[in-house]
């Protein structure tokens, strides 16, 4: 018995937590992402999962970006004049930044494939994983800083960790519109993979902390500083410490995030599991704590959040200096129009596809779809690429090659862009 005793010890002692934390977006606009990031790998390293197991994965464009005022910082809260706030970016460590960030180094990294530029998970089968992804999403995709990441890509690549046994239990958080149609009768509940999302299949995440209540020591950022999902989940980490249940944290978040529906998915049997068996090092008993309370906010759905910011980015010009108040005038213009050709776009699609417009309705997420990720590819070489607004009608996409193939809605799609 002591023998076995022993054994059991030492198997404890031997296994490690592993994090790879991804935002998958690029420019100011989306700063909120990069915030989220940078804040989830402070938690992990505070918490005592060292550098060499944390993975990170982000563009890099915001701390350094002209539009920010705070010069090499990134904040993910607001605070009052005279209030400095917590610089998250702060010794955030980066593995993958710039056009080292795609759908096929996030594989690579899951499935410890050392053919990648950068660090790969080197977990065993007595390890845990705690996985974040941050940015947008659409109908069975998720978004990177150039493509998109198919539902069957990531389930592929969760399934070859499995496979080649990458980890004891493995939890996932993902932030994203529509993120639930990533795992939604997709993730086998049998595979020790436990998932949380910040929406269901057929919504729109959120981001908070937008202008606004975009103010870091009384200067304005001009960005939403956080996802609220996402802020949800961190500030309750950061308050409560690393003792709380996975099942604790999931109740307490679903019901902060009032805008859009948390859901969870996979192996459910050991939500009883304490968070910081995830996020953290059980063997180190640092705490983070910040005990001050979350404060209302403006929050914003995900796909306007472009629009809000050309909104207030207009309103807060000085009146007295007319070049810039037409110069942000134009800017808020332009957002506008850019969504009326995206949904001109999209309808003339599907009229001229299938002759109806049933395809704005709410799309089956079961299953793969080549037709779909042919589509996804080609929006990006013809038309540009899906913007956080446009990837609302991936579902236009889905429901379109149920009916008729890639190649004809290809086709449409070249002469229309």
């Amino acid at each position: 018995m002591r023998f076995f005793l022993l054994l059991s010890l030492i198997g404890t002692a031997l296994a490690k937590d592993w994090a790879v934390i991804v935002a998958g977006s690029k420019t100011y606009g989306n700063y909120r992402h990069q915030a989220d990031a940078c804040h989830a790998y402070q938690i992990t390293s505070k918490w005592g999962i060292p550098d060499e197991r944390i993975i990170m994965m982000f563009y890099d464009d915001i701390a350094q970006s002209s539009s920010n005022p705070f010069k090499g910082k990134i904040f993910n809260k607001p605070t009052a004049s005279g209030t400095p706030g917590v610089d998250v970016y702060a010794g955030c460590k980066k593995d993958y930044t710039g056009s080292q960030v795609t759908p096929a180094n996030f594989v690579k990294v899951l499935t410890g494939d050392t053919t990648a530029p950068g660090a790969v998970l080197k977990s065993t089968s007595e390890d845990n994983v705690f996985i974040n992804f941050v940015d947008h999403g659409g109908t069975n995709i998720i978004a990177f800083p150039s493509g998109t990441m198919s539902s069957s890509m990531l389930n592929n690549a969760l399934k070859t960790m499995h496979s080649k046994n990458m980890y004891k239990k493995l939890v996932f958080y993902m932030e994203a519109c529509e993120s639930g149609s990533m795992f939604e009768s997709l993730l086998p509940t049998d595979l020790n993979i436990y998932a949380t999302t910040a929406s269901n299949a057929k919504e729109s995440s959120w981001g908070t902390y937008c202008p606004p209540d975009d103010k870091v020591n009384g200067v304005e950022i001009k960005s939403c500083l956080g996802d609220l999902y996402s802020v949800n989940w961190m500030e309750n980490c950061d308050q409560v410490g690393k003792e709380e249940t996975l099942a604790d944290q999931f109740t307490i978040v679903k019901k902060t995030t009032t805008k859009s529906h948390v859901m969870q998915y996979g192996t459910q049997t050991f939500t009883s599991d304490k968070i910081g068996e995830y996020m953290g090092d059980s063997s180190n008993n640092v705490t983070l704590k910040d005990e001050s309370p979350r404060k209302e906010s403006v929050n914003v759905r995900s796909r306007d959040i472009p629009l809000h910011l050309a909104y207030y980015n207009y309103i807060r010009a000085d009146h007295s200096d007319f070049a810039t108040r037409q110069k942000l005038a134009d800017a808020l213009a332009a957002e506008v129009a850019s969504r009326q050709k995206v949904d001109n776009l999209f309808h003339t699609l599907a009229t001229n596809v299938f002759s109806v417009e049933k395809f704005f309705q709410e799309a089956n997420t079961n299953g793969e779809c080549l037709c779909c990720d042919k589509v996804h590819e080609a929006m990006y070489s013809h038309c540009g690429g899906y913007t956080d607004y446009s990837l609302q009608y991936s579902r236009v996409v889905v429901n379109l090659c149920e009916v008729s193939t890639a190649d004809v809605i290809i086709q449409e799609l070249k002469a229309l862009c």
